[in-house]
C-alpha cells in the first residue's frame, strides 16, 4: 500500500517575491506539520543547509523567526530542536486559535464574505472520516478551521493562523499517547457551518469556544469523555520518504 500524501499547511495567500528566509521557514514548518520533523528533534545546521541549498546564515535566520514563533526551541551551546509541546500549552494554544478563529467569524458574518471555501472544507472532512485515517482527518479537521480564517480575507489573521496550526499539530504529536484524532464530531463542525451561512453571530462564536474548550479539555485528560470515539496514528501514518528522512537520525535531541 503507498504511503500517504506528506501533510502540509495550507497556502494561506499567494506570496509574490518570497524572501530565500520565507521560504526556508515555510519548509520547515510543513516539515514540523507533517511529523517529518518530530517533537524533540534537533537541527544539524550544516546538513540542513545543505539539504535546502541555503546558506546558513539564511538558514540560521529562519530558524530565528521559527523560534520567535514558538514552533522551535533555543538554547545556547545546544543549538535549535523542534518544540516538544507539554499540558502547560494547551490552554494557550487553544485560547489563541479561539481567539483568530472568533474574529474571523464575524468578518466573515458582518461582511458577508463568501462561504464557498468553508462548505468544501465541511465536505473533504466528512470524506476523511469516512476514510478513518488520523492524519488524514487531522489535516481536514485543520483545514475545515483554517477556511473559515481564509474566508474572512484577512491577511494577518491568516498568518497567525499558520502558526496556530503548526502549535495546534505539535501538540497532537507530543502528547505521549501518540497522535489521535476524534473523529465523532462531525456535527458539531456541521453545525458551525450552518450557524455561519445563517449569519448567526452568536451561535458561531457559541460553538468556535465549545470546539476550542472540548479539544483542550481532551488532551487534558481524555477520560472525561469516555465515549468519544477515536482513530490513533498507525504505522502508514508515520513518517513518509521526504526529503527529510536522511537527515531524521541525526536530528534527534
Amino acid at each position: 500500500m503507498p504511503s500517504p500524501p506528506t501533510s502540509e499547511l495550507p497556502v494561506l495567500r499567494k506570496v509574490i517575491r518570497s524572501s530565500t528566509i520565507d521560504l526556508i521557514a515555510d519548509q520547515i514548518r510543513n516539515a514540523i506539520y507533517s511529523g517529518s520533523l518530530a517533537p524533540g528533534q534537533s537541527i544539524n545546521e550544516v546538513r540542513t543547509a545543505e539539504l535546502l541549498v541555503v546558506s546558513r546564515p539564511s538558514l540560521r535566520e529562519a530558524l530565528q523567526r521559527l523560534v520567535s514563533e514558538g514552533v522551535m526551541t533555543h538554547a545556547p551551546g545546544r543549538g535549535v530542536w523542534v518544540k516538544r509541546m507539554t499540558s502547560d500549552d494547551i490552554d494557550d494554544v487553544y485560547a489563541v486559535r479561539e481567539a483568530i478563529e472568533a474574529q474571523a467569524v464575524k468578518i466573515v458574518i458582518r461582511s458577508g464574505k463568501p462561504i464557498a471555501r468553508i462548505h468544501q472544507a465541511l465536505a473533504a472532512l466528512e470524506l476523511a472520516i469516512e476514510e478513518n485515517a488520523a492524519r488524514a482527518i487531522g489535516d481536514a479537521d485543520l483545514d475545515f478551521h483554517h477556511s473559515i480564517v481564509a474566508c474572512s480575507g484577512s491577511v494577518r489573521l491568516s498568518d497567525l493562523m499558520k502558526v496556530s496550526m503548526v502549535h495546534t499539530r505539535l501538540l497532537s504529536l507530543s502528547d505521549p499517547r501518540g497522535y489521535e484524532v476524534r473523529c465523532d464530531l462531525i456535527e458539531t463542525h456541521r453545525e458551525l457551518n450552518e450557524a455561519i451561512a445563517a449569519g448567526n453571530e452568536a451561535r458561531s462564536l457559541a460553538v468556535v469556544g465549545r470546539v476550542m474548550a472540548g479539544a483542550a479539555a481532551r488532551l487534558h485528560n481524555p477520560l472525561t469523555e469516555p465515549e468519544a470515539v477515536i482513530v490513533r496514528a498507525d504505522d502508514q501514518d508515520k513518517l513518509v520518504d521526504d526529503q527529510w528522512s536522511q537527515l531524521r537520525d541525526t536530528m534527534k535531541a
